[in-house]
């Protein structure tokens, strides 16, 4: 007859019945549950094993199982969430797409779409588009403009009206808010021309601006913008 086994005893005895180079310092969820069925089959039927200590033995044996459960449903949550943002990534060549960015790059008799938000009505908004040495090409001034997302198109045009050459310009937006202006946050729109997927699932999208970027950073999707 084998007395009573206490866990610290299961514990020594599951380490010492191993090879020096193989022993364990934890219990496996198979390990236990031998261990446990061996020491029911062996107790002394005059010492048998109280209620609270059986049961607290089961809890431990359902805690061990109940976390590698849990595990193994994360390790597929994870790998189905991988294999979504795959396919939701691959599907963005040839789109565009808007990104927190106040540098606009001007294509070839192009044009540069954006979006703003602005957290109130403002009664005076104004768009300024600069060289890249700070001069100022453009300034659109939009007035009274209410609270909310909108769009705008610079047609790449200076004030006096002439094409702008190709290249990398700022844009600048501003609200009046009582006597001083605001900053607005710029989205720009971006064309993403490939993407690539690195380790543990990371997925970077490359723009035909020679951009970057990563799917937090892509604020919207998008086909075509309505020009203010």
């Amino acid at each position: 007859m084998i007395d009573t086994i206490t866990p610290a005893a299961l514990s020594q005895f599951q380490i010492d019945q191993r090879p020096e180079e193989e022993k364990k310092t934890e219990l496996g969820q198979d390990d236990f549950l031998t261990l446990m069925m061996t020491q029911l089959k062996n107790q002394d039927p005059f010492k048998p094993m109280e209620n609270g200590e059986f049961l607290g033995q089961m809890a431990q044996f359902s805690t061990v199982s109940g976390i590698e459960g849990m595990q193994s449903s994360l390790d597929k949550m994870t790998g189905s969430f991988g294999a979504n943002q795959t396919l939701q990534a691959s599907q963005l060549i040839g789109q565009s797409v808007l990104v927190e960015n106040s540098t606009a790059y001007l294509q070839l008799e192009g044009q540069v779409d954006g979006r703003f938000e602005l957290p109130s009505s403002s009664g005076s908004v104004q768009i300024d588009i600069m060289d890249v040495n700070g001069g100022l090409v453009r300034e659109i001034k939009l007035g009274e403009t209410s609270s909310g997302n909108h769009d705008f198109r610079w047609d790449g045009k200076s004030s006096l009206g002439e094409q702008m050459p190709p290249g990398q310009y700022t844009v600048s937006i501003t609200a009046a808010s009582g006597d001083s202006r605001t900053a607005i946050p710029v989205l720009l729109s971006r064309k993403v021309d490939s993407v690539e997927f690195g380790n543990e699932g990371a997925v970077q999208l490359n723009t035909i601006e020679g951009e970057a970027i990563t799917l937090d950073q892509v604020k919207q999707i998008r086909q075509s913008v309505v020009a203010i």
